[in-house]
């Protein structure tokens, strides 16, 4: 039986759509296809900085099931895909434009019944989406939230940001809190978010976009994935990057 991902980010199988940049290494996407992955690849958008431009948890966001938000100028070929498979796409009202805070308005990080953002910068349709689906919207001073954020269960998760872990922490998550993650690759950038280098392709089971060993705290990281029951596949050999994550869409 296949479906929607009742819980965002977190399928309770394997999962059979995988929203990506399409500028991921063409060895990764082999890798996800050879697992039997189909990807939806998000073009890159001139309304955002370009080493994010094609970051899905910049363009996209999945609050539950079949309700997905996107931002208004999503591709007509992507939004006829993803009707044709039964999503219910709402256009956000927010126009992404390059500086912040004017690119952060869908990256929101959703885990279990919380979700963490800027709530100055929220998209209102995606607010007023999350409200009626009962999860409950946290304001944090970090406006890329869900590139900040390394899911790991509904009830856990990594962060290199003091102000996410602080507020999760008071709300009864079990929080990593790691220091910044310089030798993450971001193009252009000094070094990306670790929110950004990996998604659930299965329960329990994350694929990084690179190699997990190439984070600073790699032991620290392996030791908490295990602490939560989960495992993980490296679809790269050398380094870790930020694609803006591997968003698991449906299962």
């Amino acid at each position: 039986m296949m479906g929607f991902i009742n819980q965002t980010l977190f399928p309770e199988k394997k999962v059979s759509l995988l929203a990506v940049d399409a500028r991921l290494e063409s060895n990764m996407k082999h890798k996800l296809r050879v697992r039997g992955l189909e990807l939806l690849e998000i073009p890159s958008h001139n309304g955002l900085q370009t080493p994010v431009s094609g970051h899905p948890d910049m363009q996209m966001l999945h609050i539950r099931d079949d309700i997905l938000v996107c931002q208004p100028q999503m591709p007509e070929t992507l939004m006829e895909r993803l009707l044709k498979i039964g999503f219910s796409l709402h256009p956000g009202a927010t126009q992404l434009k390059p500086a912040y805070p004017f690119d952060i308005a869908y990256n929101v990080a959703i885990i279990g019944k919380v979700a963490f953002h800027n709530t100055k910068h929220t998209d209102p349709v995606a607010k007023e989406l999350l409200e009626k689906c009962s999860i409950q919207l946290l304001h944090v001073n970090q406006g890329y939230t869900k590139c900040s954020i390394l899911p790991v269960t509904p009830e856990s998760f990594i962060t290199a940001d003091l102000s996410i872990a602080r507020v999760a922490s008071g709300n009864g998550f079990d929080v990593l809190l790691l220091p910044p993650q310089t030798n993450i690759r971001l193009k252009s950038l000094n070094y990306g978010f670790i929110g950004g280098t990996a998604g659930f392709i299965n329960k329990n089971l994350l694929a990084f976009s690179g190699k997990l060993e190439a984070l600073n705290d790699a032991e620290t990281v392996k030791a908490f994935l295990m602490k939560h029951g989960v495992q993980w596949v490296d679809l790269g050999k050398e380094w870790i990057q930020d694609y803006g994550g591997l968003i698991p869409l449906y299962e």
